[in-house]
């Protein structure tokens, strides 16, 4: 299947270099690439014409799994990509749902950067399907225990899925 992916500016030989620098003790046994669904979506703020200058397009990233909202800084670069099925995460979320409750999270994020009182009218302009690259990273400690590691294959953080 063709996704459209976010590009990773970290590659599976940079997840390892990077974790085998943090973890003293552990050996990677297995790393798998994951795509996680999200719904790039741009909102219109219209503060009106007293405050146009306050106006513009916000970009929200809306989690296809889980539900969440987060504020995306630019709409960064992407690449279509022909990926195996097994390595996407599936969506759980009602792309209608999402779209439509997305401005409660927008208005409160927003009155608090702005520090405006006035209220202002958020209008939806669109919507695309991105995924975000990830590495699930099997690891075993000293003690030859296994546990797991979520890198982010674009920010190149990462943390314990499991101890």
């Amino acid at each position: 299947m063709e996704i459209k992916i976010l590009k990773n500016g970290y590659k599976m030989k940079d997840a390892y270099v990077r974790l085998m620098k943090r973890g003293k003790g552990i050996t990677i046994e297995n790393m798998d690439l994951l795509f996680y669904p999200y719904l790039l979506i741009t909102y219109r703020i219209d503060y009106g014409q007293k405050l146009a200058k306050l106006n513009e397009d916000i970009l929200v990233m809306a989690d296809m799994y889980r539900g969440g909202y987060s504020f995306a800084r630019s709409r960064g670069s992407f690449s279509m990509m022909e990926v195996d099925e097994q390595t996407v995460m599936p969506h759980k979320q009602d792309r209608r749902k999402l779209i439509k409750e997305g401005p409660r999270t927008v208005y409160g994020e927003i009155m608090l950067k702005k520090k405006v009182v006035k209220t202002p009218d958020i209008e939806y302009l669109d919507d695309e399907y991105v995924y975000k690259p990830f590495y699930i990273v099997e690891c075993k400690n000293d003690q030859e225990e296994t546990f797991h590691v979520l890198f982010d294959a674009v920010t190149g953080e990462f943390s314990l899925l499991n101890a």
